[in-house]
């Protein structure tokens, strides 16, 4: 009994067992489903993850590219704008308050200092109203080619009688030191040998205070030192300009010109006789008279100082003083003054002869000659031009 009880029981257990064991399978793949479809949730819902950061990052990248096209449209705007800004550039119109220059161009502009000025070029003729270095180096030459001329024949007769005396070597260098020589002494002796062949007297401050002062200040304005005054006791108004160069000139005036002229034509007359100081034309006359009255007068003396000297002189003391008027006037008062007495050095062709063209007035005792074409130192032919001032 107790095995049958016991039997059963064992096999019910038993088949207690399978069925447990079944439900347990099932149990099992009930599990095993509910996890699968878990993991498939999961996996969708991961899926469902990914793909919303996916979405959130397409959604991103979306927004990135929107931000990118708009700094593009931006940046075509602002190229366009550019672009026409460069193109109104080029039609012509300028650029307001230094636009389109970089910041530190625009700085270095204006700190920048302006160029110099080019210098003002005078073109070397006679109406130009300074003195051109030009002219002063041309009367340097001058000077010295006539005393060279001065020099020829005494070194040609020193040199040939060494050479017929000693030997041709001492005959040249005879020649030489007599050429140098004879040059240098008619350098220094020529103002004093002219000054003595028209008989001028010297005066001073007291002497004559008037003229000393036009003459000062007068100085001043060509920046010259004060030449030695001079006057000729003459009643013909004249003026003329001795001496070795600017540095030691020679005035020379008659008193007739100082009692006929007031003191805007005396100022006009001192002007021009400094012009000729300033271009060195003084040291030429003296040169000049000194062989116009050895070899060839009037003629030679002409040749010495060249044409056209009173007229350019004329245009630097009138521009100088800036009143025409006044030389004008002192002009017209030398024409128009009477003829020159007999006892006149003026008067006398032996004494003003070699000296007439170095005066401002050449034209006394010959104011009934006929005019040479292009002769701009006559007096008539110089107040015609100065009235047209």
């Amino acid at each position: 009994m107790a095995d049958q009880s016991d039997t059963p029981k064992a096999s019910g257990s038993g088949g207690g067992g399978g069925g447990g064991s079944n439900r347990n399978r099932s149990r099992n793949r009930n599990r095993n489903r509910n996890r699968s479809a878990g993991g498939g949730s999961a996996g969708g819902s991961g899926s469902g993850a990914s793909g919303g950061r996916s979405g959130g990052g397409t959604g991103g990248g979306g927004g990135k590219a929107n931000a990118s096209a708009n700094a593009r449209k931006k940046g075509q705007g602002a190229v366009g704008q550019r672009s026409s800004a460069q193109g109104r550039n080029r039609s012509g119109s300028r650029p307001r308050n230094g636009q389109g220059q970089p910041r530190a161009a625009r700085a270095a502009a204006v700190l920048e200092p302006p160029p110099p000025l080019e210098p003002l070029h005078v073109e070397p003729s006679l109406g130009a109203p300074e003195i051109l270095p030009g002219e002063v180096a041309a009367n340097r030459r001058r000077a010295i080619v006539l005393c060279a001329w001065t020099a020829v024949v005494p070194a040609l007769l020193f040199g040939a009688l060494f050479a017929a005396a000693v030997s041709p070597v001492f005959g040249i260098v005879a020649f030489v030191v007599a050429g140098a020589a004879v040059m240098y002494g008619v350098w220094r002796l020529a103002p004093s040998f002219a000054l003595r062949r028209i008989g001028a007297a010297p005066v001073d401050e007291h002497g004559d205070p008037r003229l000393y002062n036009v003459t000062e200040g007068l100085c001043a304005t060509f920046g010259l030192n004060m030449p030695s005054l001079h006057v000729v006791d003459d009643d013909v108004p004249n003026a003329c300009a001795l001496g070795r160069d600017a540095r030691r000139s020679d005035l020379v005036v008659t008193t007739g010109l100082l009692r006929r002229t007031d003191p805007i034509e005396l100022e006009g007359v001192i002007a021009h006789e400094l012009a000729h100081v300033k271009r060195g034309d003084n040291g030429v006359s003296c040169i000049g008279i000194t062989l116009g009255s050895v070899f060839g007068g009037e003629t030679m003396l002409r040749r010495c100082v060249g044409e056209d000297r009173e007229y350019r002189a004329d245009v630097v003391g009138a521009s100088a003083v800036r009143y025409p008027r006044g030389l004008l006037a002192a002009l017209r008062t030398m024409a128009e003054a009477p003829a020159p007495a007999d006892s006149s050095f003026f008067a006398s062709p032996s004494r003003f002869g070699p000296t007439r063209w170095v005066w401002i007035d050449p034209s006394v005792g010959h104011r009934d000659d006929p005019l040479v074409p292009g002769d701009l130192d006559a007096t008539s032919v110089r107040a015609a031009a100065l009235s047209e001032w």
